[in-house]
């Protein structure tokens, strides 16, 4: 019954997850720039690479991704200590 409930909550906490919120939003952001660049008419590789830092080294887009990297591996962890 407990291992049931964790895993709701581990689902609830999947839909809603405020770093993959972060991370979605900055692809789409870095997608949008790269869909600009790829667009007919003059390009600036240089100004679309500032632009794709801008977007992908923000600060709450590195923590987030650390986070979830992290979490990952503790899972990755509890599923080996489980199988044994």
């Amino acid at each position: 019954m407990a291992g049931a409930r964790l895993n709701r909550v581990s689902e609830l906490r999947a839909v809603n997850n405020p770093d993959q919120d972060t991370l979605i939003r900055a692809v789409e952001d870095a997608r949008r720039v790269l869909g600009e660049y790829i667009e007919p008419g003059p390009r600036d590789a240089t100004r679309t690479v500032e632009r794709l830092l801008a977007i992908l080294d923000r600060n709450d887009v590195l923590l987030a991704l650390d986070r979830m990297q992290r979490r990952r591996v503790l899972r990755l962890v509890e599923i080996e200590q489980n199988s044994q």
